[in-house]
């Protein structure tokens, strides 16, 4: 009996062509595919640079009176 896990149809592709790979290919494109969405951090000195103010403009108050209040 074969244990089969349930794949999502717009992921079936993807792992036909995971399945079409040697093992080692896999096991690198597993490895790559985790360490792409792993957070990446930068030294708190340069977090440190990018402290500051910002104005994108318009007026916040009046757009949220302009969602909410059918104004």
């Amino acid at each position: 009996m074969t244990d089969r896990v349930p794949v999502p149809e717009q992921l079936r592709p993807l792992a036909e062509q995971l399945a079409a790979l040697s093992s080692e290919e896999q096991e690198l494109v597993i490895a790559a595919a985790r360490q792409s969405r792993r957070l990446r951090s930068i030294p708190w000195t340069e977090l440190r640079k990018l402290e500051g103010t910002v104005e994108l403009g318009g007026n916040a108050v009046e757009d949220c009176r302009a969602l909410y209040d059918d104004a």
